[in-house]
């Protein structure tokens, strides 16, 4: 019998965490963008947990560096050039979003202070968008042994989302 492969193991783990951060991020945006919580704690307990899912995720899909425990993209390809070189580029929006969320709401900055009442708003939609056409990459060309079951529903969302097959 051949013994499993310790790195394939690690990663099907990991996966698991990478799932729960798109069902947490899939699942926050609808509600969000229809303002259901309103005003408040609960709204801005919602839009704390959507920007550190959001931080989360572009940073696993587009970190420059990283820690000596990071799980990123790139882990899941045997030649990590493949997934950087195949991603879509990093948007503006994707930029802004992993900015605001590390400045407003991951670390007590001095940068808060300069947030005027216009543009304290968090564009959903837009973040959703982008975000979800790089999962949807992500999930068109990550070898699917390294991800589990649990996985089957997320893939056909992702891909019906973006149009793919």
């Amino acid at each position: 019998m051949p013994q499993p492969n310790s790195k394939t193991d690690k990663l099907r783990k990991a996966s698991d965490h990478l799932w729960y951060e798109i069902w947490m991020f899939q699942s926050l945006v609808p509600g969000m963008a229809s303002d259901i919580a309103g005003r408040g704690v609960m709204a801005n307990a919602l839009l704390e947990s959507f920007a550190i899912h959001v931080r989360a995720l572009i940073h696993f899909f587009y970190a420059d560096s990283r820690q000596r425990d990071d799980v990123l993209a790139e882990d899941f390809f045997e030649d990590p050039s493949a997934w950087r070189s195949s991603r879509p580029a990093k948007t503006s929006v994707l930029t802004s979003a992993k900015k605001r969320a590390d400045k407003e709401v991951a670390h007590l900055t001095y940068s808060r202070q300069k947030v005027t009442p216009d543009k304290k708003p968090w564009h959903y939609i837009p973040i959703y968008d982008d975000l979800q056409a790089t999962i949807a990459a992500f999930f068109n060309l990550v070898p699917g042994r390294l991800l589990g079951e649990r996985w089957a529903d997320t893939i056909s969302h992702t891909r019906s989302k973006n149009g793919a097959a």
